[in-house]
């Protein structure tokens, strides 16, 4: 089989996205219609490259890619194939920063960083901190916005801590340095109102963070929440 460019584009969205969905393909554009998603999907999977994951969790097949991909994905991306969760957590997290992410490009975003293009370690005070965010999307004219996908499950304390990193990242240059800009837009997407009113109140005392929560009704953005 021979494989072309958009095989490849696929192959390596799969690998960074962790899953996508058959409608997930075509809202980033790269077939027009479900017959020809349907289609090229099945000749992937016929040839080891892409996997389908039948769940109950989702009311669509998902895919991966296979262990199989790494030979043609690059040795940068090849690892992300070999320690993948099916849990229905993952998947929904997953799947609703992929969500954010067709959303933001539909808003006029010029481009998209995975996590693991962003992920950044650096020491304050003898510490280590990690920044570690969902996505990022750069915005013409406006620089960098930072995505956060909150379902509901972290703790509070640990998410004040998450913004405390960020803060962090920015006061000491580390953002210059990784990102190659000085600082960012934070948007934490949230499943609810009440969550999100104790999102905003865990930015620290004297932060400059910009950080605006909503919720993804708010938003306009549909969490993948078809679980039982």
């Amino acid at each position: 089989m021979q494989l072309t460019k958009r095989d490849l584009q696929v192959l390596r969205d799969l690998a960074l996205s962790h899953v996508l969905s058959r409608d997930q393909l075509l809202a980033l554009g790269y077939f027009s219609t479900v017959t020809r998603v349907n289609t090229r999907l099945r000749e992937l999977m016929g040839v080891g490259l892409v996997k389908r994951l039948e769940t109950p969790f989702f009311t669509q097949s998902l895919y991966m890619a296979s262990a199989s991909a790494t030979e043609v994905i690059g040795e940068r991306i090849a690892p992300l194939l070999t320690s993948r969760s099916g849990s229905p957590r993952f998947l929904q997290h997953a799947l609703s920063v992929t969500n954010a992410r067709i959303s933001l490009l539909g808003k006029g975003a010029s481009a998209w960083r995975f996590e693991q293009q962003l992920r950044a370690t650096f020491a304050v005070g003898g510490k280590e901190l990690e920044v570690r965010p969902d996505g990022l999307a750069v915005i013409p004219n406006k620089g960098l916005l930072v995505v956060e996908v909150d379902l509901g499950h972290v703790n509070p304390a640990k998410f004040a801590e998450k913004l405390g990193a960020y803060d962090a990242f920015i006061a000491t240059g580390e953002c210059e340095r990784a990102w190659g800009e000085s600082t960012f837009r934070l948007l934490t997407l949230t499943t609810g109102s009440l969550r999100a009113k104790h999102l905003t109140r865990s930015l620290p005392s004297g932060s400059t963070l910009i950080h605006d929560v909503l919720t993804f009704d708010q938003f306009g953005v549909q969490a993948a929440s078809n679980w039982s």
